[in-house]
């Protein structure tokens, strides 16, 4: 009964293995379609290799120094001048384009910001502080920005006083 049955079976695969008249014609008529052209290559542009002097450019090698503010004119007195005699604080050697806002913080009311500078360490500033290369006087800190009370150079000796914020950075 068993030889029977298996012979059976094998009867019935080797009827389902041989090959249909339908997978034959679609395989000649697949290989008989024309080939598709190949792509060109793409054209290679010439190399030109930039002139590095060391004596004047920026050793690509060195991480970037933290901006000066530049040199104003002599002051005058008549007009509105920042506070020349004050202490510069740790994020007033960075521009507000190299520092970003992460959050804040509070405690009974009082609120502080934190800013990360360029160079990745993370300040604790409050409301009276001065950040940026502007003389930038922190005017408020609220939960998604801090003001600022910049005094801009006019390039004639004096200075102009501008309102400036500083957006929290929200990840993506």
């Amino acid at each position: 009964m068993n030889r029977l049955f298996l012979s059976s079976l094998m009867l019935l695969l080797l009827a389902a293995c041989t090959g249909s008249d339908e997978l034959h014609d679609y395989v000649t008529q697949v290989k008989s379609r024309p080939a598709l052209p190949i792509e060109p290559l793409p054209v290679v542009e010439n190399f030109e290799a930039m002139k590095f002097s060391p004596e004047t450019d920026r050793t690509p090698f060195a991480e970037p120094q933290p901006e000066l503010a530049m040199p104003t004119q002599e002051a005058k007195k008549d007009c509105l001048q920042p506070d020349g005699n004050r202490v510069k604080e740790p994020l007033e050697q960075f521009s507000l384009d190299n520092l970003s806002m992460r959050g804040t913080m509070g405690i009974n009311g009082q609120l502080w910001a934190l800013i990360n500078s360029q160079e990745g360490e993370v300040y604790r500033v409050a409301q009276g502080q001065y950040m940026g290369l502007n003389h930038g006087l922190i005017t408020s800190i609220k939960p998604d920005a801090v003001e600022l009370q910049e005094f801009v150079p006019d390039g004639k000796g004096c200075w102009v006083k501008r309102t400036t914020k500083l957006n929290i950075l929200v990840a993506e």
